[in-house]
């Protein structure tokens, strides 16, 4: 277990997108919020894996492996040296006893930073 942990080198920021209020409490629109920054193991997939990916219609390029958590939801988006990802889909339990890790499948992001 402590090795597996070790992979996790990656610093990752979990952020959500919020309604903005200014002083007065009105809306100003909707922006991405730090929610969390955690450590993690982003991974791209190999060139045959994203070919094959992209011949099945799917966006997902990389996967990121967390410690599990139940408040990382597909509306939030993750962000690592600068790119943007949006989480494609429900969090997926580890294979071993599905409460230690979870995988994230990831597509970069249309949306600015």
């Amino acid at each position: 277990m402590g090795s597996l942990a070790s992979e996790l080198r990656h610093r990752v920021v979990i952020q959500q997108y919020v309604d903005q209020r200014d002083q007065y409490n009105n809306s100003t629109g909707k922006v991405w919020s730090e929610y969390k920054t955690l450590w993690g193991k982003l991974s791209g997939f190999s060139g045959k894996d994203l070919i094959a990916a992209k011949a099945a219609g799917s966006e997902v390029i990389a996967r990121l492996k967390l410690r599990k958590r139940d408040d990382i939801t597909t509306e939030m988006r993750v962000l690592f040296k600068g790119k943007a990802y949006q989480i494609t889909s429900p969090p997926m339990p580890d294979d071993r006893d599905g409460n230690t890790y979870m995988t994230l499948m990831l597509s970069l992001a249309e949306e600015p930073l």
